[in-house]
């Protein structure tokens, strides 16, 4: 009995020395100004000079007063100093927008994610001479389904009004195979309006077919033509990449120290590293790469913010889903911040904090 009530009493104490440990390291944290690093990434940091805005500026801004912290931020240039800053807890807390990565769990922790994302390939678009893309796609399988498809449909009301014709109005529609030929002329010279007036059905089964003819030609000639100048225009802006596999042969650039870095080495891809996202799309610009492979939402900002949308392409990549989170060595820190974090994201003004950077609610 003795023995069972020193053990209970060396677990209150020892469970009483945990909470009060708590106590204090968030009484520490409260008291000091917390050191947040951030790096520009927009559309979630958005760095002129020494002021910061952004999504997860502005997330942050919200979750602070209710933490009861002063906060500071200190900026960085370089990702992997900033992750260091992260393990050596130079900083707090880091609300860049990080991927969620078994490699950085072992060093670090994360908050709930606050957003969703995929990878996504951009490419400078190939803006072929236009005689040059009408020659090449004049004998493209496109154009040439829809040449026989045309001539199907002529040649069969052709055949049907020679059918019906042929006894009838044997000036006009004749036997035989010249018969049949006379019927297709008069099925293309209706179909395309020309109307030459050589040859008309005389009959009444023939008129009823050559209204039907008349009005249904409307329809297929403007189907026709559109799909016909669409064969012929194919490709002009096209690529020849669509997906991550097509990246194998052509040279790549992303960013240092990033999950995408990392996804495509262990994917076995050779790539081009940056310090910058800017740094990467400027080389692609250039001709200097091929692509440049990222976080979809960072992509798509920058190329709006360059206005470079009419010469390069955003393919998403439906590969490697990514969560990004705030990240900190001071577990109980995060943990005191996920309720908070939470409560925003279930909010009407998270959308709205996400629609003014044009991003979606994934």
């Amino acid at each position: 009995m003795f023995r069972l009530i020193i053990i209970k009493t060396f677990l209150l104490s020892f469970a009483l020395l945990l909470i009060s440990a708590q106590i204090t390291a968030q009484a520490d944290i409260a008291q000091k100004k917390v050191k947040v690093g951030l790096r520009n990434s927009p559309p979630f940091i958005i760095a002129n000079g020494t002021e910061y805005s952004g999504v997860s500026v502005d997330l942050w801004e919200r979750i602070a007063p209710s933490l009861n912290v002063d906060f500071e931020y200190v900026q960085y240039t370089d990702l992997g100093k900033m992750l260091r800053a992260i393990e050596t807890e130079e900083i707090q807390i880091c609300i860049n927008p990080l991927t969620v990565t078994s490699e950085r769990l072992t060093s670090f922790s994360f908050t709930q994610p606050y957003y969703i994302s995929g990878m996504a390939i951009a490419l400078k678009i190939k803006k072929d001479h236009g005689i040059v893309v009408f020659l090449r796609n004049l004998f493209s399988p496109q154009f040439l389904q829809a040449i026989f498809l045309l001539f199907g449909v002529v040649f069969t009301f052709g055949l049907i009004i020679w059918f019906i014709e042929r006894r009838k109005n044997p000036d006009q529609f004749r036997k035989g195979w010249k018969g049949l030929g006379d019927g297709i002329w008069w099925s293309a010279v209706t179909m395309t309006t020309v109307g030459y007036g050589d040859k008309s059905p005389l009959s009444g089964w023939g008129r009823v077919v050559g209204i039907i003819w008349m009005f249904t030609a409307v329809i297929i000639i403007s189907s026709f033509t559109a799909g016909i100048s669409a064969a012929l225009t194919y490709n002009k802006f096209k690529t020849d990449i669509r997906g991550l596999q097509d990246l194998r042969n052509v040279k790549v650039g992303t960013v240092r120290n990033s999950s995408t870095a990392s996804y495509l080495s262990e994917s076995q891809m050779k790539y081009i590293a940056y310090e910058t996202l800017g740094d990467a799309i400027g080389e692609l610009e250039t001709g200097k790469i091929d692509a440049v492979v990222y976080d979809e939402p960072l992509l798509s900002y920058i190329l709006h913010a360059k206005n470079l949308s009419e010469t390069i392409e955003l393919i998403p990549s439906g590969a490697n889903s990514v969560y990004f989170g705030f990240a900190s060595r001071n577990l109980q820190f995060l943990q005191d911040v996920n309720p908070f974090l939470l409560q925003i994201m279930e909010s009407r003004q998270w959308r709205k904090m996400l629609e003014a950077y044009n991003l979606r609610l994934e």
